[in-house]
């Protein structure tokens, strides 16, 4: 494989993972916003489990956007790993913030 075909993988690589970050961050922050306007009406209706899962799935929500860019590559990394050419460049490869 020429390094023009590698550069090309990783551009495509960097380009998927760039695209799940965002949409997992724009589902986490949908689910945050309708938590924070649903929490009155689960409170008024005494939804105790409710209330539960709401905190306890904020809680791992807010503790993945903190790792959202490695959250983002191993997605990337399940969802391109089986293609030709990918596997041999997604080996090498690790999640950073460069």
């Amino acid at each position: 494989m020429s390094n023009q075909d590698q550069s090309e993988i990783v551009v495509s690589i960097r380009k998927k993972q760039e695209n799940i970050a965002l949409t997992i961050g724009v589902i986490f922050a949908m689910t945050l916003s309708v938590y924070f306007f649903t929490y009155a009406m689960v409170t008024d209706k005494g939804l105790t489990n409710v209330l539960w899962a709401m905190g306890i799935s904020s809680v791992v929500i807010v503790a993945m956007l903190f790792r959202l860019q490695s959250v983002a590559f191993f997605v990337a990394r399940m969802w391109l790993g089986k293609r030709e050419g990918y596997q041999d460049v997604l080996s090498g490869m690790t999640a950073s913030k460069d």
